[in-house]
């Protein structure tokens, strides 16, 4: 599998995981030194998946626009993308520009650092 298709597939599998509440995904894809940087603060991987446990998502879709890899060396990679999301319930959708950065450690990508940034909603006015 390529490189854009690897890191691609462990996207979506994470967003999968999130949907569902399975903070156990990222258990297995963190290292005690990543850094995750969200809207509201820094966090660890590990309190990233604790999160993920804590709250079950209320997102029915999402998608992933804009994908790009660019490969850092020969055993790293960063991913970056826009995340649209659905939210039926609430009858809203919101964006976010997303970041990952990932390490090759033997045959496994790890996730060493993630970034979130909420989308600007345009106004109405320009």
């Amino acid at each position: 599998m390529n490189l854009d298709k690897e890191l691609t597939a462990l996207e979506e599998q994470g967003w999968a995981a999130i949907s569902v509440g399975d903070g156990g995904f990222y258990r297995r894809l963190v290292t005690d030194r990543t850094v995750c940087v969200e809207p509201d603060g820094l966090q660890t991987g590990w309190e990233l998946a604790d999160d993920i446990d804590a709250s079950k998502s209320p997102f029915d879709d999402y998608k992933l626009e804009d994908v790009k890899v660019l490969p850092l060396g020969d055993a790293a990679a960063l991913i970056t993308y826009r995340a649209v999301v659905r939210l039926s319930q609430a009858d809203f959708t919101f964006q976010l520009y997303m970041t990952s950065v990932y390490e090759r450690a033997g045959e496994e990508w790890k996730l060493v650092f993630h970034q979130q940034t909420p989308v600007k909603e345009e106004s109405e006015d320009g």
